[in-house]
């Protein structure tokens, strides 16, 4: 059977919920303020036992917005619990979404949406009202007609087929339709973008828009000056998404503030329990056995931090080096393989990479490139520049078993080796 899918669509009269409004007292004179006019279009896109996938789509009738907030109650003891393109709250049945840094400016006429997971049981009908800023939306949407109160409520019929046995060691690929993700690009065969989900806050994940068939391998990345901004890499990330890698950046689209090293921990943590989870459009389309931890100056020391995790793969430190001879056990600890890539003698981090290179422990596989740009790198370059050229190469190589990748690190008749640009050492390095 079909997995059941249902629509709701509702439009405030401007006058009357504005009059209505004010008369409450809730009317402020702020950019942000709730339009006269607002429409809300809520889909139920997939549903299986206990749970379903829903798409909200927020039309402005009214003057712009600079900011939003929109609410509404479950009936029938729904939850959230995954969302994304927005942060939600929940207070028993009630529900809040507020916008995200990077989609709170709705145009008159413009459309915002977000989507998200949530759990039922017995039944799942649809919020019979919404609010935004708080005015409440009523009526229709291009002629559709207004709810009555003895509209009957379709619910969605459960469906099995996504659901596990508890005895599954490894989930097949089968969860939700993925929703639509921002700023989609990169050279890569899967286009691919970057969204925000609840349940991993203060992230961003760049992902494929269309899965492959295969499942993704996992790509961490901490940001230059500790930076929390999620989006300071965007096409160096989206260009490593786009060839079939689930990179997570720490920090939110634009964010603020500062990283740690326990924000790659928490990615690590969420890859795996968001593979097993059914209901996540994620659940067995992780490959939780490959995972680079990777960082840029501040954020290659955070790398550094997580990489004795037992779930790490392969650690890639770009324009960076320990600062104190304190932390060398960082490397003494080091048992998987580590790739260098640096901006050259011009680099500050330079004599601190190198430093870190001579000590590593013997026997360990390693390699080291050096290209003469500074140590800003080639990040914000279409594509990452030849930074995200050659990440992608050695996540190939590394995390697919692409042999063919691998020649461009190993060998004296190395790719990069025969590259004038690039300057190389490797040490024990096998295809």
């Amino acid at each position: 059977m079909a997995p059941a899918r249902y629509r709701s669509r509702i439009v405030l009269a401007g006058a009357v919920g504005l009059a209505t409004a004010a008369a409450a007292g809730l009317l402020t004179t702020t950019a942000a303020q709730a339009a006269p006019g607002c429409g809300v279009d809520y889909t139920v896109s997939s549903s299986w036992p206990g749970g379903f996938t829903a798409a909200v789509a927020v039309t402005n009738l009214g003057d712009p917005l600079t900011g939003w907030k929109l609410t509404w109650s479950f009936t029938a003891g729904q939850t959230v619990t995954q969302l994304w393109n927005g942060s939600v709250a929940q207070s028993g049945s009630q529900v809040t979404v507020t916008n995200a840094a990077y989609n709170g400016t709705v145009a008159t006429g413009g459309t915002v949406s977000f989507g998200f997971n949530g759990t039922w049981t017995g039944s799942n009908p649809k919020p019979a009202s919404f609010t935004l800023n708080g005015v409440l939306c009523t009526g229709s949407v291009g002629g559709s007609p207004t709810p009555t109160p003895g509209d009957p409520t379709p619910t969605p019929t459960a469906t099995p087929t996504s659901s596990p046995t508890p005895n599954d060691p490894t989930p097949s690929p089968g969860g939700p339709t993925p929703p639509p993700v921002s700023s989609v690009g990169g050279s890569g065969p899967y286009p691919a973008g970057y969204e925000t989900v609840s349940n991993l806050d203060n992230h961003t994940l760049y992902r494929p828009a269309s899965f492959p068939s295969r499942p993704l391998p996992v790509f961490l990345w901490g940001n230059g000056g500790c930076a929390a901004n999620g989006t300071t890499a965007l096409p160096f990330l989206r260009e490593i998404a786009s060839h079939g890698f689930l990179a997570i950046s720490n920090g939110r689209p634009n964010g603020s503030g500062t990283e740690t090293a326990a924000m790659l921990t928490q990615s690590m943590n969420w890859v795996v329990a968001e593979n097993s989870r059914p209901g996540s459009w994620y659940y067995g389309r992780i490959d939780t056995t490959k995972i680079a931890v990777a960082g840029w100056s501040c954020g290659g020391l955070e790398a550094y931090e997580v990489s004795n995790d037992a779930r790490v793969s392969t650690t890639m430190i770009f324009s960076s080096g320990l600062l104190d001879d304190n932390n060398d056990y960082q490397l003494r600890r080091l048992t998987k393989p580590i790739a260098y890539f640096v901006g050259g003698p011009g680099d500050i981090a330079y004599p601190n990479a190198m430093d870190d290179w001579g000590k590593l422990p013997s026997g360990l596989p390693a390699f080291m490139g050096n290209l003469p740009v500074g140590h800003g790198g080639t990040y914000g370059q279409t594509n990452g520049g030849e930074f995200g050229r050659v990440a992608v190469l050695y996540l190939k190589w590394r995390l697919l078993g692409d042999r063919t990748a691998g020649q461009t690190f190993v060998g004296g008749n190395c790719g990069l080796c025969a590259n004038t640009q690039w300057t190389v050492q490797q040490k024990n390095l096998t295809l």
